[in-house]
C-alpha cells in the first residue's frame, strides 16, 4: 500500500493498490474540467479518463469518480474533487478538505 500525506483538500497502478491522501473541493485552475454536480475529479498522478474508487476512511463512504483533468499542483494535494463528489463523500462542503483513500478501478490512457 502506497501512502501519501498531503495538506488540504503513479506509475503503473494495479486495481488492488490503493493510495491514502487528502482531497479538496475547490474551484481552482482545474475547475473548468468539471461540472459542479458531476462525480469527477482532477488528479495529480492518475491520467485523464481513469476511474477511481474514492473512500472516506473516517466513515467508510465510497464513491466512484472519473478523472477529467490534471492537478492540483499547489502544496501536497493529490485530488481536486468536484463539488458533487465532495458532497457525496463528506455530506457537506463546510469542511472543504479531508482524508481519502483511492483505488484505480480503470486506468485511463
Amino acid at each position: 500500500m502506497m501512502t501519501t500525506t498531503v495538506r488540504f483538500l503513479p506509475l503503473l497502478v494495479l486495481a488492488s493498490l490503493s493510495t491514502t491522501a487528502f482531497a479538496q473541493s475547490r474551484g481552482g485552475r482545474a475547475a473548468y474540467h468539471m461540472s459542479s454536480r458531476s462525480m469527477t475529479t482532477c488528479s495529480r498522478y492518475e491520467p485523464v479518463g481513469s476511474i477511481l474508487r474514492v473512500t472516506n476512511p473516517q466513515t467508510g463512504k465510497t464513491i466512484t469518480v472519473r478523472v477529467t483533468g490534471r492537478g492540483p499542483y499547489n502544496g501536497n494535494r493529490v485530488l481536486d474533487l468536484s463539488t458533487g463528489s465532495f458532497k457525496a463523500l463528506y455530506g457537506s462542503l463546510r469542511r472543504g478538505h479531508g482524508p481519502v483513500r483511492y483505488t484505480v478501478v480503470k486506468r485511463g490512457r
